[in-house]
This record gives structure tokens, C-alpha cells and sequence, in this order.
């Protein structure tokens, strides 16, 4: 009985863990290819940028939509689906020979992001009750892993075949996504984290500030690690780097968010969700400075621990978001990874611009995100709930 109840766990936890990975996979295949799609199609940064605010439209803001939605559809069948949509869009960006191609295909592929997101944050919070922000960061860190192989795997295949390459790296998306339809009857639903309607009313008006909060202080610091992951690339190429290089230092720093990640979900089931969000904005503050102010491995060292601490916060601040809003977990989910990676969006359109502005001066535009960065830190002082307790009240009328 004992078995069987672990491969119940494990296999949905490995399956929704493996779409999100290919989910985030494709969602961060244009970082690396930038400067190359930059020289070919001949874009200003604002149109560079553009391209990823189109990209966190779909991806990001529809998951609000897509999480309200989500108790009506087949979480099995839409986690499979959208894996497979991100695949196919995404690896037609590589046989884009317009602007206005490439812009639509990307942001079709988002669509895929926007159902995966909140239907497989929710089923992984159904599989356990015990240590659920390191169970959250585990699933995160599967889509940060596929964050960090596509920025080195895009530039790999597009140097080894051209940019039809990239056709091939649909391949293993669209075999997950049958391999998760194979399989869709092991895969969780979200449906058990509800609760009684009559409940809904008191809990929205006590809570809702709470995660809107929330929403404030985690998309300030989406802002920053989005605007790093969109520019890392062309920074280092403008400095002399190769495109290889330059997208390894990129992968690196998306491996760095993973480990935070892990390590942050770990933290914050101890010491609450409020002080892993103060400790880790204030120590990557001091971190960035470091970065933008000397060269070097130092530079580099201090770029990548900015990224791991960044990100540390994330898993606890989404299980938090789901026990605010026990009626609708799936809406919570989509506010909480919609409208902050929206926010990060916001931040790539803004950089790119501002870089424009300041006559080409990605330095400058880029030092920027530092005093995001502090908004975050000082929405984190409001942040009412902490430690073990920072859900009891919520726990006490029935989540499970």
C-alpha cells in the first residue's frame, strides 16, 4: 500500500514536473538567439524588447484568465496539450524570415505557458500537504533547468544546422506531450484544493490585499531576473564576448535561480516566506551592485548568487499565494506567476527602451533594475504573514 501510494507521487510529480520543464524550455529559447536575430532582422532594442512583451502577454497575463478556468477543463489533457503548443510555435521561430512572423509566432507559443502554469502549479500542490515549498521548488526548478539548457541549446543547434535547427528542438516537446497524454490518468487534479462556496466572500475581502501585495513585491524581482535574462546575452557580446560565451554565462545564471530555488523552498517552509523575501532582496542588492561596478570572475560570481537569491523566495511566495485563496487555488496560481512574469515583461520592454533612449547605453539601462529591486524590498516590510504560522488561519477552515 505503501508503494503504491509513493508511485503516486512520484509519477504525476515527475510528469507535471517534465511538461514545466519544456514549458520554460521553450519559453527561453529567443534569450541566446538575440543577437543574432537582432543583426539579421536588423531591430532596435525596443523592438527586441517588444518581442518579450508579447511573449509575457500570452505567457503571463492570460494565466489569471486561463487559472479561473482551469476547475472546467481536464487538467490531464490541457497540461499535454500546451506543452505541445509552446513546441510547435516555438521551433517555427526558426524559420522566421520577417518581423512580423517571428512576432506571431512567439506569441502563440505563449499561449501553450499560459495553460500550463496555473493547471500544473495547483496539481502538484494536490499531491502532498507536508513540505509543500519544497515540493513547489522541485517543480519549479524543473522549469528553471529548462530555462538554463535553451539559451546554450538554441545557440548550439542555430551554429550546428542554422536556424532551421530549431525545428528539431520542437521534437522533444511534442514527445512529452504524448507521453503526459499516455499517461494523463496518473496526473493529479486541481480540483481538491476548493472549498465550500459559502466561504468565498469573507476570505476575499480578508485576503485578496495580502496577494495583490504579494503580486507587487515577487513582480519587482521577476522584473529584474527577466531583464537579465533577455540582455545578459547582448551585454556580454558588447562587451567582446562570443555568442557562445555569452549564452553560457546566460545558462549559468538560470542554473543559479534553479539552486536558489530549490534551497529558497527549503528556507522559507522554516523561516516563513516574509524573511527568505527581505534577506534575499537585501544580500542580491548588495550583489548587483558589486556586479555593475567591477569586471572579472568576481562580476560574474556576483551576477549568478544575485540570480540564485532572487529566486529563492519564489516557490513559498506561490504555495502562500494558493492558502490566501483556498477557493479558487488556480486563480491565485495565475495572479501570482501571470501578473509577475507580466511584470518581467514589462521590465525587458522598459530596459530595451530606456537603452534606446540613453542613445544605446545597455549599462546604464540595466543598472536600472537595482532600484526595482528595492521597491520589492520595501513591499517585503508589508508582508503581514511569517514563519510557521503565516497560514494558520487558513489551514484551520480546510485546506488539505
Amino acid at each position: 500500500m505503501c508503494g503504491g501510494n509513493m508511485n503516486n507521487f512520484i509519477l504525476p510529480l515527475v510528469l507535471i514536473s517534465l511538461g514545466h520543464f519544456f514549458i520554460d524550455f521553450y519559453g527561453n529559447i529567443l534569450p541566446g538567439l538575440m543577437p543574432a536575430i537582432t543583426k539579421n532582422l536588423g531591430l532596435s532594442m525596443t523592438l527586441s524588447g517588444l518581442l518579450f512583451t508579447m511573449l509575457s502577454i500570452t505567457s503571463s497575463w492570460l494565466q489569471p484568465f486561463f487559472g479561473y478556468l482551469g476547475g472546467r477543463f481536464r487538467a490531464p489533457l490541457v497540461l499535454a496539450i500546451s506543452v505541445m503548443i509552446s513546441a510547435v510555435f516555438m521551433a517555427m521561430v526558426g524559420v522566421a524570415n520577417s518581423y512580423i512572423f517571428l512576432l506571431v509566432m512567439v506569441t502563440l507559443a505563449g499561449i501553450g505557458s499560459s495553460l500550463y502554469h496555473p493547471i500544473g502549479s495547483v496539481s502538484i500542490a494536490t499531491l502532498s500537504t507536508k513540505n509543500q515549498g519544497f515540493i513547489m521548488a522541485l517543480y519549479i526548478t524543473a522549469g528553471t533547468v529548462g530555462m538554463t539548457l535553451a539559451p546554450i541549446s538554441a545557440t548550439l543547434s542555430k551554429n550546428a544546422f542554422g536556424f532551421k535547427g530549431l525545428l528539431l528542438l520542437g521534437l522533444p516537446g511534442i514527445t512529452a506531450g504524448i507521453i503526459m497524454l499516455i499517461y494523463k490518468n496518473q496526473l493529479s487534479s486541481p480540483g481538491s484544493l476548493k472549498i465550500s462556496p459559502g466561504r468565498r466572500s469573507s476570505l476575499f475581502h480578508t485576503h485578496f490585499k495580502y496577494l495583490v501585495l504579494m503580486v507587487i513585491v515577487v513582480g519587482f524581482r521577476t522584473w529584474v531576473l527577466s531583464t537579465f535574462t533577455i540582455y545578459t546575452t547582448m551585454f556580454y557580446v558588447s562587451r567582446g564576448l562570443s555568442e557562445a560565451a555569452s549564452s553560457g554565462i546566460l545558462s549559468l545564471f538560470l542554473l543559479f535561480q534553479s539552486i536558489g530555488g530549490i534551497a529558497g523552498g527549503f528556507v522559507s517552509d522554516r523561516i516563513g516566506v516574509k524573511k527568505t523575501l527581505i534577506y534575499s532582496a537585501l544580500v542580491s542588492i548588495i550583489c548587483l551592485v558589486v556586479f555593475f561596478n567591477i569586471q572579472g570572475p568576481v562580476s560574474i560570481a556576483c551576477l549568478l548568487l544575485s540570480g540564485a537569491l532572487i529566486q529563492s523566495a519564489f516557490p513559498g511566495s506561490v504555495v502562500l499565494a494558493q492558502r490566501l485563496y483556498p477557493q479558487n487555488p488556480s486563480i491565485a496560481t495565475g495572479f501570482m506567476q501571470g501578473f509577475t512574469f507580466g511584470m518581467g515583461g514589462l521590465g525587458g520592454l522598459f530596459t530595451g527602451v530606456l537603452s534606446d533612449a540613453l542613445g544605446g547605453n545597455l549599462f546604464i539601462a540595466m543598472m536600472s533594475t537595482i532600484a526595482f529591486l528595492g521597491v520589492s524590498l520595501a513591499g517585503s516590510l508589508m508582508v503581514p504573514m511569517t514563519g510557521e504560522n503565516q497560514t494558520k488561519g487558513i489551514e484551520e477552515i480546510g485546506v488539505n
